[in-house]
């Protein structure tokens, strides 16, 4: 961020709304993500540097800056840009509207109070305020600021922050901070591969199932998208084609076989509401039946799944489950599978037939 603002960010007269806007979209996405990570993160693990604050500063001046010239008509042309969070962006503009020192105060105190060994900053802001103050007088409200009672106050935002992170629960704040972890990444190439290994190294389907189920509103929405849309094409490529389907499937597999209460079958079927996450699904199962060699061969009445060198026993299962009359993607699924050749989908079915009193 610290390149963007100093290479593309001038405010001038030539700065047309377009312009202020697009510039504005990016900021105010980047800063409010911050101010999230401040408020409902671990204040122990959360660093900022010299430059993090710097542009922090410099952006909520830009933003100020270009609602002072556009007022109204910035607010509107941002959100039709955006896609995501205009509650919280509205609710950002309302208050630089209503009262700009206390946002200045909010982003000071969530410095301080939000990040490891953050009243260690408050020199730091404490100088830095003098030059801000000279384009926008709001600034100077950070002379006034008792560091000492803020620090006091510490504790009692931790108590707040524990409250707001109970609505947020563990597996949502991994998969957030797994989303901004790779989405820092430079290339789509290397989010593919960070992706990829990620889907082999975490067996939790809790926090798979949290990427499926990040509001509109969120701002992280729009990543959550394209990670979500990866792992479908992952999965739309099959097994053969790559691993981290392997052992994304596996773990789904024993995510509802190994739960006794069955609360993660329904979970799983409101995963599987998801249109392109369903039919990639199931894209999977049916390339695996499609390329299955070993029903031509397998006894029905003797099945020794342990002795195949695929996964048969757990395709089968989650085959199963995919078919079953509560199974969201039901139809979508069984169309799917007629594509297989008459003599595979006769083998199946009859299989199917066979274990579907066992698995019920």
């Amino acid at each position: 961020m610290d390149v963007y603002i100093r290479n593309e960010l001038t405010v001038d007269s030539d700065l047309t709304l377009d312009q202020a806007a697009q510039q504005s979209v990016k900021l105010i996405l980047w800063l409010l993500d911050c101010q999230e990570q401040m408020q409902v993160g671990q204040p122990k693990h959360l660093e900022l540097s010299h430059t993090d604050i710097e542009c922090m500063f410099k952006a909520t001046l830009y933003l100020f800056e270009c609602h002072s010239q556009y007022g109204d008509k910035l607010v509107e042309a941002v959100l039709m840009q955006c896609v995501q969070a205009h509650a919280i962006i509205r609710r950002f503009y309302n208050n630089i509207e209503t009262d700009r020192k206390q946002c200045i105060q909010e982003l000071c105190a969530n410095i301080i109070n939000g990040t490891r060994n953050g009243h260690t900053h408050a020199p730091l802001l404490y100088q830095m305020h003098k030059a801000y103050a000279e384009l926008q007088p709001e600034w100077s409200i950070i002379k006034d600021m008792d560091w000492s009672a803020m620090a006091r106050n510490r504790v009692n935002n931790a108590t707040l922050d524990a409250a707001r992170a109970m609505e947020l629960n563990v597996h949502t704040m991994q998969m957030r901070q797994l989303v901004r972890r790779i989405c820092r990444l430079s290339t789509m190439q290397d989010i593919k591969i960070a992706l990829a290994r990620s889907m082999q190294l975490i067996r939790n389907c809790d926090l798979w199932l949290q990427l499926f189920r990040e509001p509109k509103d969120s701002l992280l929405y729009t990543r959550c998208y394209m990670l979500r849309q990866m792992i479908c094409d992952m999965l739309n490529e099959g097994g053969t084609a790559c691993s981290a389907s392997v052992c994304f499937v596996h773990n789904i597999y024993n995510f509802v076989a190994n739960d006794n209460c069955s609360g993660n079958l329904s979970r799983l079927y409101c995963w599987l509401m998801h249109v392109r996450f369903a039919g990639a699904l199931g894209s999977y199962l049916q390339d695996y039946w499609q390329h299955q060699r070993v029903l031509q061969h397998l006894q029905l009445d003797d099945m020794q799944c342990s002795t195949m060198e695929l996964p048969l026993e757990e395709m089968l299962y989650l085959t199963h489950l995919l078919l079953k009359p509560k199974s969201p993607c039901r139809s979508q699924f069984y169309a799917q599978l007629k594509s297989l050749p008459s003599p595979v989908l006769a083998q199946l079915t009859d299989l199917l037939n066979k274990v579907a009193y066992v698995y019920s």
